[in-house]
């Protein structure tokens, strides 16, 4: 089935979610209670909530039907009625959930400055890649696209596995502009940050609250791309 997508308030879902207690298996509750930072609890709160209401709103049943892994080690496992997979990924109050049957990945990350930016855009990035970035991203700015080649590739990273520097810095995963329909991945910018999903039929993407369009792209394996400018 087409994977679903939503993005939220951290605060706002942490607020409406119930009683802790009454839905988080002893494993996410465990985790929750070790957490000391009052953000990060909501984060928690908030990524759990959400992952069970979508999981019921895409796949059917009630938000009761399904319950997660507590990931202390990994990334949380839907289980439910049926078969389905998820990520999550949260920058200060914004988070965001994706669900479907297939793999997936999603990175949530904040535009902004950092120190030695113009030297870590052309460590994670090829020539080939940064000429896509400047075709396809607006603002044109090294912050914007900076940004994009990040979360796609810590998308791909989250839904293939891999290592980060391998990923990163050693350009095992590359990306090319693509159309709808040959995408296997797809960014949004909003609210100062972008966000990207690696799976797959990403043009059949369910997005009810989403408020743009996406840009489409295709990761590949490095040194099979062709990139398209179109």
């Amino acid at each position: 089935m087409p994977a679903w997508l939503r993005l939220g308030c951290v605060t706002a879902l942490a607020t409406q979610a119930p009683d802790a207690r009454s839905w988080m298996s002893e494993g996410e509750h465990a985790r929750l209670a070790a957490m000391q930072a009052t953000r990060r609890r909501a984060q928690f709160v908030a990524g759990r909530w959400l992952a069970r209401t979508l999981l019921a709103q895409a796949f059917g049943g009630g938000w009761q039907d399904w319950s997660l892994t507590d990931g202390e080690d990994s990334s949380p496992e839907a289980r439910g009625p049926v078969a389905a997979r998820l990520s999550i990924s949260h920058s200060g109050d914004l988070i965001a959930c994706a669900v479907g049957s297939d793999a997936l990945g999603l990175d949530l990350e904040p535009v902004r400055h950092r120190k030695g930016l113009d030297a870590l855009y052309g460590a994670i990035t090829t020539e080939a890649e940064r000429a896509t970035l400047a075709c396809h991203v607006t603002p044109a700015d090294t912050v914007h696209r900076f940004a994009h080649a990040w979360t796609l590739k810590e998308a791909g990273l989250k839904r293939h596995g891999g290592g980060l520097f391998a990923t990163m810095l050693g350009h095992a995963l590359t990306f090319e502009g693509a159309c709808a329909r040959g995408a296997n991945a797809c960014t949004w910018t909003h609210d100062g940050h972008v966000l990207a999903l690696c799976t797959t039929d990403v043009h059949t993407l369910t997005t009810p609250e989403m408020p743009t369009a996406p840009r489409y792209w295709r990761l590949v394996p490095s040194g099979s791309a062709a990139i398209n400018h179109a």
